[in-house]
């Protein structure tokens, strides 16, 4: 019975999406609808929202979502990661290393149009070495690699909030998975294509090529090394480091004060209150022990039904939609929780590749003028050998008891 009831809740939220409602709109239906097939009174209701919009949690979400708006804009308009992508384009000496820089370097740029970007920077330097499809799904797969595991992305920062993870384990765990995410559609796309040309550079020009990567990028890796080093919290990391870049960059109070409105994004900071009380609703409700309950005894390893879910809902809806409905849930095994939590991470972020309704590969798909289903003939082959990688990656954490 709880299976049918956590089912039609995500198929809510499912049949919402494809008739074009806002995440945050269909999330707040979904936590409406379980309030009323868990039989919560309205009481009950308006205390967890309450205890929801006014919780630590939400608000420490909220201030890291507007601050990272905030840096992105800011950088974008110093064309930082233009900048940055040139120098690490130039400081490479192997040119089919260099064609997955662009993407992955855009990837720091928490915004789809940077997929254009890349995609242009690949077309100038490899038309006619690669195919169009080839191309384009190396600059929308490569594109998404720092959206897997860098606390700067919303869908990162939402896991680890509604989960408990702390960010830098997170991001330590999930290295393993994004080292294989790199190297097997680059063995099997890359390395067999005949790409001539390098670039070769000399030793004075590297250094100066160095300094231009760490000039434009050193909010993004001052961020990172605040979490991953000194273990800050993601909120103190985002805005120290805020604080030290307008420092340096000098906006004038005109400029800041466009930006600073501008950064105030409503459906962001609203979806983010919505799937915080989401997870309330369902943790309130004992959904996470009840459906564990009723699966207990099931031949089928719970890691695989939790995996299956997170995938195919990933593809029909978005990923975004399955943090809430499946993430706490899984958070609350009783053994390896975290190993779950990073497959499903893992599993959810390859799906993701595939999503019809996915905007970054719609726009890689026209730029390139090809159809995205030529990107998706490039994407499986990967994601089928990376599902196989994730599985064993997972086995692996349990032996750890992660």
């Amino acid at each position: 019975m709880v299976l049918l009831k956590l089912c039609s809740v995500f198929l809510l939220i499912v049949i919402l999406i494809r008739f074009k409602f806002p995440l945050w709109g269909a999330v707040l239906a979904a936590s409406l609808m379980a309030a009323v097939v868990f039989r919560m009174s309205p009481a009950v209701f308006c205390d967890r929202a309450l205890h929801t919009l006014l919780g630590h949690s939400c608000i420490e979400l909220l201030l890291i979502t507007y601050g990272l708006i905030l840096l992105q804009q800011l950088m974008d308009e110093r064309c930082m990661l233009t900048n940055a992508e040139e120098g690490i384009t130039g400081l490479s000496s192997n040119p089919k290393l260099g064609s997955v820089v662009s993407p992955v370097v855009s990837g720091l740029l928490p915004s789809p149009a940077a997929v254009l970007m890349a995609g242009s920077m690949l077309q100038k330097r490899y038309r006619g070495m690669m195919p169009d499809d080839t191309m384009a799904f190396i600059t929308t797969y490569f594109r998404h690699i720092p959206e897997a595991l860098l606390p700067v992305y919303t869908n990162v920062i939402l896991m680890c909030a509604v989960t408990g993870t702390p960010e830098w384990l997170f991001l330590l765990l999930m290295l393993p998975y994004t080292f294989f995410n790199i190297i097997v559609p680059y063995f099997v796309y890359l390395r067999p294509v005949d790409i001539k040309g390098a670039f070769q550079k000399e030793q004075s020009e590297k250094n100066g090529l160095l300094k231009k990567i760490l000039l434009n990028l050193w909010p993004i890796f001052l961020i990172i090394l605040f979490i991953l080093v000194f273990r800050l919290n993601t909120t103190l990391s985002v805005y120290i480091t805020l604080i030290l870049f307008l420092i340096q960059q000098k906006f004038s109070g005109k400029e800041l004060g466009h930006f600073l409105k501008t950064a105030f994004n409503k459906n962001m900071m609203l979806m983010v209150i919505t799937i915080l009380l989401f997870t309330d609703i369902l943790g309130t409700a004992g959904a996470p022990a009840a459906l564990l309950e009723a699966y207990g005894d099931m031949p089928v390893p719970l890691f695989l039904i939790y995996g299956f879910i997170v995938f195919v809902g990933s593809i029909v809806s978005n990923f975004t939609a399955m943090v809430p409905a499946i993430f706490p849930l899984a958070a609350s095994v009783t053994y390896a929780p975290i190993s779950l939590v990073i497959y499903l991470a893992s599993l959810g972020h390859l799906a993701s590749q595939l999503c019809p309704t996915h905007i970054c590969i719609s726009l890689c798909a026209e730029q390139f003028h090809i159809s995205i289903n030529d990107i998706f003939r490039r994407t499986i082959p990967v994601t089928v050998i990376m599902l196989f990688v994730s599985t064993v990656l997972y086995f692996v954490m349990r032996l750890f008891q992660l």
